[in-house]
C-alpha cells in the first residue's frame, strides 16, 4: 500500500521541501491537505491519506537524536528540522528565539562546527578552510542582505577539473570536499529577502508558536513537578525507537541474506535460523512496542494535568513578544523567559492538589513576568501592558468576546455618512462620538443602541455628564445596565466618553486581576543588580533630561565596587573596550554611557557582551549601558540584557517612594539636625512629586511640559542639607528662593506658569 502511493507522495514531498519553509505550520498544513493532496488526488496520481511529511523523509532514531540536541518536540519544529537536513539548497533559518542556533550547535560541534558573522574581517578564509577540509559552517545573525563573495557558495557553482572539484570563492580556487555544510541564520522575525536569496537557500521558518512553546514549557513543569514522568517518558521514546531501529536492522539483514543466498532458500541452515530468530524478534519488539505506545499515552494523560500552566506561560511570552510592536527596545529573549518561568516554578507556593497548585503558580508567574517586564517600560506603556495580560488571560479563558475586544480597540469609522441614522441628541454627542456608536449597533450584542438614543435620551444624557462614568455609580439607560457585561461598559465609555477610558481600563484590570496589576513597582538598582549576573548586560532606556550615572555611583560607594563610566562618541571605542577588560578582570562596574551616539561601534559590542561568559568575568563585575529609543539598536544585547527605563513614575505616591528609595543611609544621615531635615526634606521630595506629576494633565498642569528630573531635586536637598548644617536659625526665605525660584524656577518660562 506504501510502495503504490509513492507517486503522489515524492511529489507532495518534494513540493512541501521546495516552497513551505518559510510558512507557519496551520499554512503549511492548508497548503498539503487542503490543496495539494486535493490536486494529487482529482489527477488519480496515488498517495497516502494520511500523509506526514516528517515521518516519509526522517526516522525515529534521526528525529531522537536531534531532540536530544535540543530541536523542540513538536511537529513544526521535526518539519524544519528535516528541510534544514533534507534539502539540497542550504538552510537559512529565521530563528528569532534563538532555537535553531542551539540545535545546530549542538547537532555539529563533534564535526568541527565553525561559527562566523559577516561583521568578522576573515570570514572568508574561516569558509574556505571549511570547504576544504569538508568542515560544517553556521553563518550567524544574517541580515536581509548576503555578501556578494557568497554567491558561488549559495549557488553551490562546483566545477569538476579532472579528478578535483573546485569552487571559485573571490579571487581563489577552493577545493571542495563534499562533507562541507553551510548554515545561515537570522535573528530578524520577520525578514524580506529578494528572489535571488529565495531561490538559492532554503528559507526556513523557526518561529517558535504558541502550541510549540506550550509543549516545550510542558515538559518543563513537568520535569519540575512531576521529575518520574518525565523520565518515563523519555526512557519510553528511547526503547521504542530502539525497537523501531531493531526491527529495522532486522529486515536489512534478511534482505541482504536472501540477495546473497544461491540455490534452494529452504537448503540455506543460516538464513532459515536467521528467519526464525528474526521472527521470533520482530514479535517480541513488537509486544513490546504495543505496551510501550499504551503506557505513553497513560503518561501523556497525567502531563496534561499541567498544560494549563504551560498554556499561561505560553500567551504570556508571545504577549512580551509583541511589545517590540510598541517599541523597538522592547526585544525579550525567550532564554530569559524560560529562566523566569523556572523561577516561579521554584518559588510559587505548593500544594498536593494539582488544581490548587496551577493556580498559585498561574497567579505568581503572572506577576512575576509583569513586575520584572515593567522596570523595562516606559509610564504611557505600562497601563497598556498590564491590560493586554488582562485581555489574554480572559479570552484564553473564552470570556471576552474577539469581536468586541476589536471593536474597543480599533473603534467605529463611517466613511459614508449618507447612509447613517441621524443623531437624535446632537447637542451633546459629537460626530465621532455618533459614529462610534452606529458602527457599535452592527455587534451582535448591541443590537438596538441606535433606538436607545432615541427612546432614552435623558437617561444617557444624565449617565454621560456623570463625572465618574465607568463606576457602578453611574447607571446605563433601561435594559443596558443589567445587559452589558464589563467589557461592553468599557466599549460604551470609549465611544461617549473616551477622557475617563484610563480609569475605565484602569479599574477592568482590578476587578479581573487585582489592585497589584495597576500599580507598576518603584526602579530598584539594589534590586536589579541581585537579579542580573556579571555575563548580562544592564541596560538604561534613557528618557529626556534624565541620568542615571549619579544613582549607580551612589550604588557602587554602597557596595564598595570601583566604578568607571564613559560616555561613547567618536574615538570612545579603544577606551570602551579597556575599561571593560579592566572590569572582567578586577571585578568592577563598568558604565557605558550614550551608545546611541555610536551605533556603528555596538556591533562590536555585542560580540564582547557574547564572548564574556567564556571569559569567567568576577562575580562582582556588572556592564551598565544607556541609551536613548533607537530602531538600530542590536536586538542582541536587548534580549541578553536586563531593560531599565529612568522615566519617574506616575502618581504621588510612586514619586516620592522612588525619591525616597534612591537616597542611600549615609545621605539621610548625614545632617547635624536630623529631626528638621527629615521634615524638610518630605517637603521637598512632596513638592518634586507635585511638580512631576502636573504635567499628566498637559495644559491643566503646565502650558510647557517642563523636564523636571532628579538632578534639580539632588541640588535642592543639597542646599536644604547645607543651610541647616550652616546656620544656627533657619535662612527660610533663602531656602525658598534657592529651591522654588532657581533650581526649579528658573526651568519655567511661561509667564501663567510662573503665577
Amino acid at each position: 500500500e506504501q510502495i503504490a502511493a509513492l507517486p503522489g507522495d515524492c511529489l507532495i514531498a518534494a513540493a512541501f521541501l521546495s516552497y513551505c519553509g518559510p510558512f507557519p505550520s496551520e499554512y503549511r498544513h492548508n497548503l498539503v491537505q487542503g490543496q495539494w493532496f486535493q490536486s494529487v488526488k482529482a489527477l488519480n496520481i496515488p498517495a497516502s491519506a494520511d500523509f506526514d511529511f516528517a515521518n516519509f523523509l526522517s526516522n525515529a532514531e534521526d528525529v531522537r537524536d536531534w531532540n536530544i540536541q535540543g530541536l523542540p518536540q513538536d511537529s513544526f519544529s521535526t518539519e524544519n528540522g528535516v528541510l534544514v537536513t533534507r534539502g539540497t539548497r542550504w538552510p537559512l533559518m529565521v530563528d528569532p528565539q534563538e532555537q535553531a542556533n542551539k540545535w545546530v550547535k549542538n547537532m555539529e560541534k563533534d564535526n568541527g562546527l565553525k561559527l562566523v558573522t559577516l561583521k568578522q574581517s576573515d570570514f572568508l578564509r574561516t569558509l574556505e578552510n571549511a570547504i576544504s577540509f569538508g568542515a560544517p559552517v553556521l553563518m550567524q545573525e544574517v541580515l536581509e542582505e548576503l555578501d556578494p563573495s557568497l554567491e558561488p557558495i549559495m549557488s553551490k557553482a562546483i566545477v569538476k577539473s579532472g579528478a578535483r572539484y573546485i569552487l571559485k570563492l573571490g579571487d581563489k580556487e577552493v577545493d571542495y570536499n563534499f562533507d562541507f555544510r553551510f548554515y545561515l541564520t537570522t535573528k530578524l522575525g520577520n525578514p524580506h529577502y529578494t528572489p535571488e536569496i529565495s531561490t538559492k537557500s532554503t528559507i526556513v521558518n523557526f518561529s517558535v508558536k504558541e502550541q510549540g512553546l506550550e509543549d516545550q514549557l510542558l515538559g518543563a513543569v513537568v520535569r519540575k513537578e512531576r521529575p518520574e514522568l518525565e523520565v518515563e517518558k523519555n526512557d519510553l521514546v528511547v526503547a521504542v525507537a530502539a525497537g523501531k531501529r531493531k526491527i529495522v536492522e532486522l529486515e536489512d539483514l534478511i534482505l541482504r541474506m536472501l540477495s546473497q543466498a544461491s540455490g534452494s532458500l529452504l537448503d540455506d541452515e543460516d538464513l532459515v535460523l536467521t528467519l526464525q530468530s528474526s521472527k521470533n524478534t520482530s514479535e517480541e519488539v513488537k509486544a513490546q512496542l504495543e505496551v510501550s505506545e499504551k503506557t505513553e499515552i497513560e503518561i501523556d494523560k497525567a502531563r496534561e494535568g499541567y498544560r494549563p500552566s504551560a498554556y499561561r506561560a505560553s500567551i504570556l511570552y508571545f504577549m512580551l513578544n509583541d511589545l517590540s510592536r510598541v517599541d523597538p527596545m522592547y526585544q525579550f529573549s525567550l532564554d530569559s523567559y524560560v529562566t523566569l518561568f523556572n523561577i516561579s516554578l521554584e518559588k510559587s507556593p505548593k500544594s498536593e492538589d494539582l488544581a490548587e497548585r496551577i493556580k498559585h503558580l498561574n497567579e505568581y508567574h503572572t506577576f512575576f513576568v509583569y513586575r520584572n517586564t515593567c522596570r523595562g517600560l516606559f509610564e504611557a506603556h505600562k497601563l497598556l501592558f498590564a491590560f493586554q495580560i488582562c485581555a489574554k488571560i480572559l479570552q484564553g479563558a473564552r470570556k471576552m468576546n474577539i469581536d468586541e475586544y476589536n471593536f474597543f480597540l480599533r473603534g467605529g469609522q463611517v466613511f459614508d455618512r449618507t447612509q447613517q441614522p441621524p443623531n437624535p441628541v446632537s447637542d451633546w454627542v459629537s460626530e465621532t462620538a455618533w459614529d462610534n456608536i452606529t458602527e457599535l449597533d452592527k455587534l451582535y450584542n448591541f443590537r438596538n443602541i441606535i433606538a436607545s438614543f432615541s427612546s432614552n435620551p435623558r437617561d444617557w444624557k444624565a449617565w454621560y455628564r456623570h463625572p465618574e462614568p465607568e463606576t457602578s455609580a453611574a447607571r446605563l439607560p433601561g435594559e443596558w445596565e443589567n445587559k452589558a457585561t464589563e467589557l461592553q461598559r468599557l466599549i460604551i465609555v470609549r465611544c461617549l466618553r473616551p477622557d475617563r477610558i484610563v480609569f475605565a481600563v484602569t479599574s477592568f484590570i482590578v476587578n479581573n486581576l487585582g489592585q497589584r496589576f495597576t500599580e507598576p513597582p518603584v526602579l530598584d538598582l539594589n534590586q536589579v543588580v541581585v537579579d542580573s549576573v556579571p555575563s548580562s548586560p544592564l541596560v538604561f532606556v534613557l528618557s529626556p533630561g534624565v541620568d542615571p550615572t549619579n544613582q549607580l555611583m551612589q550604588l557602587a560607594d554602597q557596595k564598595s565596587v570601583p566604578f568607571s563610566t564613559i560616555a561613547l562618541g567618536q574615538g570612545q571605542a579603544p577606551h570602551a573596550v579597556r575599561l571593560i577588560d579592566d572590569g572582567v578582570d578586577g571585578g568592577h562596574w563598568v558604565l557605558l554611557a550614550n551608545c546611541h551616539l555610536m551605533m556603528s561601534w555596538l556591533s562590536e559590542l555585542e560580540k564582547i557582551i557574547e564572548e564574556l561568559p567564556v571569559r569567567n568575568p568576577k562575580p562582582q563585575f556588572r556592564l551598565w549601558l544607556s541609551s536613548a529609543p533607537h530602531p538600530k539598536f542590536p536586538i542582541g544585547i536587548l534580549q541578553k540584557g536586563i531593560k531599565m527605563t529612568t522615566e519617574p513614575p506616575k502618581g504621588l505616591r510612586a514619586n516620592m517612594s522612588r525619591l525616597f528609595n534612591n537616597m542611600s543611609e549615609q545621605k539621610f544621615q548625614r545632617c547635624s539636625k536630623p529631626d528638621k531635615y527629615r521634615k524638610l526634606l518630605f517637603s521637598l521630595c512632596w513638592f518634586h512629586s507635585v511638580l512631576v506629576d502636573r504635567r499628566k494633565f498637559l495644559n491643566l498642569g503646565w502650558n510647557i511640559p517642563y523636564d523636571f528630573n532628579d538632578s534639580d531635586f539632588d541640588v535642592s536637598e543639597l542646599c536644604l542639607s547645607l543651610y541647616l548644617d550652616e546656620y544656627s536659625v533657619t535662612p527660610w526665605d533663602a531656602l525658598k528662593y534657592l529651591i522654588s525660584e532657581i533650581n526649579y524656577g528658573g526651568r519655567v518660562t511661561d509667564d501663567w506658569d510662573r503665577r
